[in-house]
């Protein structure tokens, strides 16, 4: 069986002309660039970038000459090879890789575009130099250099938009999942577009006319694609801007309200000083009618008074994060709630501080808010932080509120939790979920029995 087979390609290869061989192989080159753009795209994102880059364009260089033989001995058109080749690359992308379906479709699909605008241009400038000589569908010397220096400026010119710009938006804090599901179809129908204004032959093309409108809608649609990437990554950079900037206002405000907590308390202690003065009288009164019944009901109700209550001051080493703490857990306690807090964070751990005090600042906050809410029963706040030094790294957090039976504003939707009261929900649930995927860890948020429990886990490496 496998003898007639090499029998047959042998025969095919010989009857060949050397050219036509040659401007096979050397349109399969335009696929292999194509390769080369998925590699470039997908490079930060792979486990070893330099063996399996080399190992994927070693193979691809091996796939496509084959294909380049294939196409010459036969004839038959370079698309008939590189069109199933793509669903191959995007299995292997996705074995190499970790990132989802979605994003590697928008790779595939671009370099897809590149590779098939780049053939057609080269075809139509190999009609418009050969004219009737030229080959139908194939391209001649004209188009074949034009292919390899479009491949090369192509390489060159999209090194860093590919490499750096467009792979950093897919971990985009600011982008929803629901964008990449559906922005791959961009560059996907463009390039149906492509292949589908290609000439059935090469005669539809002899015409001068023809030839003109063929090259314009090329050069004006490349233009297009171009600024409308751009535009995508321009939006997305302005929204990654604008939450960085909300972060910062968050931590901001982390920050006033920290302030206004500590001139809170210096008040308070100003207050106790000047109210000594009047408990002393008082006490020296009692002392002198010698009401020691009196002076003892006296100072069982100063220690209740709530600004003789102790509060701890130091829960945890990290600064920004212990002052955090403090403020919400002064806060709730003076609403009368239980607090039990337990923290274990060393001064220096590899986390942003206001991306740590942010998200530990939403979990507080909308604890605050439920427990504020809260109009009957056990008001209750239990923080539970622990970090470990690994390796890897890690940050445990854990917050326990209890929240109004009769509110029944937390909603489910995708198994999420959705709510805009209680605890652990809302923008807040939005933004702790997100920045635990960043981190490569998991947030939860479940309710029952009148607790509302968060749970978080970081992943900080090493």
């Amino acid at each position: 069986m496998f003898a007639p087979l090499g029998e047959i390609i042998r025969n095919g290869i010989a009857q060949t002309t050397p050219s036509g061989l040659f401007f096979a192989i050397g349109e399969q080159l335009n696929a292999l660039s194509g390769l080369a753009l998925c590699l470039i795209m997908a490079w930060s994102h792979m486990d070893n970038p330099r063996r399996n880059g080399t190992l994927f364009m070693s193979i691809g260089l091996v796939w496509f000459l084959l294909c380049g033989v294939l196409c010459g001995t036969l004839g038959i058109p370079s698309l008939w090879t590189v069109i199933p080749t793509a669903p191959l690359v995007l299995l292997v992308l996705r074995w190499l890789t970790e990132l989802p379906w979605r994003q590697l479709l928008l790779i595939v699909a671009t370099a897809s575009y590149m590779v098939a605008i780049v053939y057609y241009l080269s075809l139509v400038i190999d009609v418009a130099v050969l004219g009737a000589d030229s080959t139908n569908l194939r391209v001649g010397w004209p188009g074949l250099v034009n292919l390899l220096l479009l491949d090369v400026i192509a390489l060159v010119s999209l090194w860093h938009p590919l490499h750096d710009s467009i792979p950093a938006t897919f971990d985009s804090p600011s982008i929803s999942k629901g964008f990449w599901q559906l922005i791959w179809l961009f560059p996907f129908v463009s390039s149906a577009i492509v292949v589908w204004c290609m000439p059935a032959d090469n005669s539809t093309l002899l015409d001068s006319h023809m030839l003109e409108i063929a090259f314009t809608v090329a050069v004006v649609y490349s233009c297009f694609m171009v600024l409308a990437y751009f535009l995508i990554w321009y939006m997305i950079q302005q929204s990654d801007r604008l939450l960085a900037a909300r972060r910062r206002q968050h931590y901001e405000a982390l920050q006033t309200l920290q302030l206004q907590h500590m001139n809170e308390r210096i008040r308070e202690a100003r207050q106790i000083k000047h109210n000594v003065r009047h408990h002393i009288h008082s006490l020296q009164a009692l002392a002198a009618a010698e009401d020691m019944d009196g002076i003892r009901s006296y100072l069982d109700e100063m220690s209740k008074h709530r600004l003789l209550q102790p509060a701890p001051m130091q829960y945890c080493e990290h600064a920004s994060l212990n002052a955090v703490l403090v403020y919400y857990c002064d806060w709730v306690r003076h609403l009368g709630a239980d607090v039990d807090v337990k923290a274990a964070v060393p001064q220096y751990i590899n986390i942003n501080n206001a991306e740590l005090c942010s998200m530990v600042g939403n979990l507080l906050e909308n604890a605050t808010e439920a427990i504020t809410q809260q109009t009957q029963g056990e008001r209750r706040l239990k923080v539970r932080i622990r970090y470990r030094s690994g390796p890897p790294a890690a940050l445990f957090i854990t917050v326990d509120n209890t929240y109004g039976e009769a509110d029944t504003s937390i909603e489910q939707i995708d198994g999420d939790l959705v709510s805009t009261k209680h605890g652990g929900t809302g923008l807040g649930t939005a933004t702790v979920r997100e920045t635990a995927e960043r981190h490569h860890g998991t947030a939860s948020f479940e309710h029952s029995d009148g607790m509302f429990r968060a749970s978080v886990m970081l992943c900080l490496g090493d």
